[in-house]
């Protein structure tokens, strides 16, 4: 709601440059009860409310049906939250000169490896691989699929280049739009994740996260071949000790 009255406000003929931070679908679960009752009628919240930081020591096998349609009646509302921006966008004749970008911070566990929420001590890809949808009024590109390798740090030399602007060339991140282009076949080899005490660097054939610090908590060092096994299930470090080693010299 704020953010539509702010369009209606201050949209009207000049530049504008509009963050919209959904705290939906963060933790706690707890979405409108007309969007939880789509996927089940009834809940025990007393159980399932919890807030970030729940120990997985106390999740049931049981408990992850539930927790998953918490979750997904999240994701729901948020979808309707952004349905009614993206619908006011048009009302107001935006959508043919506005760049619309949908993205996040991180993803979550919801069962895998025995996890739920983002855990620091498993940066696999339910935590570190994050949608990234960019509507641009260049209809060309319209529904292209990038599988290149990009990273947060690309998103600012990204949107200055789409505005035209040049002043990018020191920074960390580079301008992804090329791939959209064709004017560059990747950007990366790797990209990384740093969480708490633990990092991780991925490439698009493995991907591999340990504690930065040396100490061996959590759930790694793990690496997972990305070819064999997209959804990295299985550790395979004892297999491939040398891409091991070679990871975590980039690391």
């Amino acid at each position: 709601g704020a953010a539509v009255d702010w369009l209606e406000q201050n949209a009207k003929g000049n530049p504008f440059m509009l963050w919209i931070d959904m705290f939906d679908p963060h933790e706690p679960w707890d979405a409108p009860e007309r969007f939880q009752k789509m996927y089940r009628d009834e809940y025990p919240y007393e159980r399932y409310l919890f807030g970030y930081g729940v120990r997985n020591t106390d999740i049931r096998p049981d408990d992850l049906p539930v927790i998953k349609d918490l979750y997904a009646a999240e994701v729901t509302f948020s979808d309707y939250c952004i349905g009614r921006l993206l619908k006011r966008v048009e009302q107001l004749g935006l959508m043919d000169d506005t760049i619309i970008v949908f993205s996040t911070d991180h993803g979550t566990h919801l069962g895998e490896k025995g996890c739920v929420q983002k855990t620091p001590g498993l940066l696999n890809a339910c935590v570190t691989r994050i949608p990234l949808i960019i509507k641009h009024p260049d209809k060309r590109f319209a529904a292209k699929r990038i599988d290149g390798l990009v990273s947060a740090v690309d998103f600012m030399p990204t949107f200055l280049a789409l505005l035209g602007i040049d002043d990018y060339k020191n920074m960390d991140g580079e301008n992804m739009w090329k791939l959209v282009t064709g004017q560059a076949p990747s950007l990366h080899d790797n990209v990384y994740t740093v969480f708490n005490k633990f990092g991780a660097i991925h490439n698009l054939d493995w991907h591999y996260f340990q504690n930065v610090t040396g100490k061996g908590l959590g759930k790694g060092p793990c690496l997972y071949n990305l070819r064999t096994d997209p959804g990295q299930t299985r550790n395979v470090i004892k297999k491939f000790p040398k891409v091991a080693k070679d990871l975590r010299n980039k690391l």
